[in-house]
């Protein structure tokens, strides 16, 4: 923050080595952010983009009547501070507990936080964030994939593993996700993978996931809270929140009292089409090729039509003109339709992003929208919270060996996130033990 602007610097001086900038300091804050330049170039242009939503989060969360949970200070606007989370886990759990009760009537994380922070938890008061620290690591990944069903093929490997080859699942695909444990995860190549794997492994556990096919594996973000005006019905690329994993996860997480972002992933790799049986030979084509240079409808409409238009070569008895069909398979009718099945779930994340100014627009507006301040919507996240955390919890230990030998002795406090002692593989569906292939 500090390379924005000249006066941004001392601010960002402050939150490091302070902990916190106070309401005090925000008018401040907020002019510095305002005179940050709206055009840059390359990586800077990112930041640049950063800082402006942040500057529109704390006049959201600031002076947005509708939020105001105590109305002597609508017109003035609401105190906020922000806090770095490393600043609070300094402090013993009675502590932190005490501050943020005497200071505060309600705690909003950023998101995403990075998986090298702990997030804080909280019940009072109320906090619109990751309900407890497991929640922002890699087995809440793998939890959202055992309750949906859907996700990209995943591998979780414990710390010690080595790989001699490329894991079966990985195989057809260029680019993976890895990420080491309690660190934010990294898209790599297939081809010079192993040697980084195997590196990492010495030192940590792994979740490596499938990201890209033939092409850019891309992600788009569905914003939360879902709410009750948004149509139901089937899915397409403008109603994203109509994806059979999010419906799930909307009963299952209770995605209408909390905020945050579902982010999901097309690696490129389709569901293989089913064809009758004069077509089987084509059944390993993917969907979105074209099939003798025929790839929609249209193509080949217009091809019957040029081929209609030729004279036949043929004597004058056969000169009758027969109008030319040619079939399409179903992969073909769909032509560049998005289907639900290219769509995979692959995370989700509680708080107001901060990365994406329209992401971040949607998600205050819901706010807003669904009244989540208000006690009583409080009230129905805490209980929905604490059913998540139990299912969570429960879900982990289920899959942790009872095998102590495998556990990492260097990781027994309670401050710490359970270790996977297990390597558990998520495909087709299901989550079990990996056999090694």
């Amino acid at each position: 923050m500090g390379n924005l602007s000249p006066g941004l610097k001392s601010h960002a001086v402050t939150m490091f080595e302070v902990g916190k900038l106070s309401d005090e300091s925000l008018d401040s804050f907020l002019g510095e952010l305002d005179k940050v330049n709206s055009e840059a170039e390359g990586e800077a242009q990112r930041y640049f983009e950063h800082a402006k939503t942040l500057r529109d989060t704390i006049k959201f969360l600031r002076y947005n009547k509708d939020l105001c949970l105590d109305p002597e200070f609508v017109a003035s606007g609401q105190g906020l501070d922000l806090i770095r989370c490393e600043s609070l886990l300094g402090l013993d759990t009675a502590t932190c507990s005490r501050v943020l009760n005497k200071n505060y009537t309600l705690l909003v994380s950023m998101a995403p936080l990075s998986n090298e922070i702990r997030p804080v938890s909280s019940c009072a008061p109320p906090h619109l964030g990751p309900v407890i620290p497991e929640v922002n690591s890699v087995w809440f990944k793998l939890f959202i994939y055992h309750l949906t069903g859907c996700g990209p093929p995943s591998l979780l490997l414990v710390k010690g593993s080595r790989l001699k080859r490329l894991p079966r699942v990985f195989q057809d695909y260029e680019r993976v996700l890895v990420t080491t444990w309690g660190h934010d995860p990294g898209v790599i190549a297939t081809s010079n993978i192993l040697l980084t794997l195997n590196d990492a492994l010495t030192h940590s556990a792994v979740l490596i996931q499938a990201h890209s096919w033939h092409s850019e594996g891309e992600t788009t973000y569905v914003p939360f809270p879902i709410t009750s005006s948004e149509k139901t019905g089937p899915f397409s690329c403008k109603h994203l929140h109509n994806h059979s994993a999010i419906t799930k996860l909307k009963t299952l997480l209770d995605l209408e009292h909390c905020c945050g972002y579902i982010t999901l992933l097309k690696t490129g790799k389709t569901r293989p089409p089913t064809y009758s049986n004069n077509t089987s030979s084509r059944s390993h084509q993917s969907p979105d090729r074209p099939v003798n240079g025929i790839k929609d409808q249209m193509s080949a409409e217009m091809l019957a039509s040029e081929i209609d238009s030729l004279e036949p070569v043929t004597s004058p008895a056969t000169k009758e003109k027969h109008n030319m069909t040619l079939q399409l398979g179903p992969s073909e009718e769909l032509g560049v339709q998005e289907q639900e099945c290219d769509w995979l779930l692959l995370d989700c994340c509680y708080g107001v992003p901060l990365f994406d100014g329209c992401v971040n627009k949607s998600v205050c507006e819901r706010i807003t929208l669904q009244e989540l301040c208000t006690q009583e919507s409080l009230d129905e996240f805490l209980k929905s919270s604490r059913k998540l955390t139990l299912h969570l919890l429960t879900f982990i230990t289920q899959y942790q060996s009872c095998d102590s030998t495998t556990m990492d002795s260097s990781v027994p406090s309670e401050d710490q996130l359970p270790y996977p002692t297990q390597n558990l593989i998520f495909v087709d569906g299901t989550i079990g033990v990996w056999d090694g292939r």
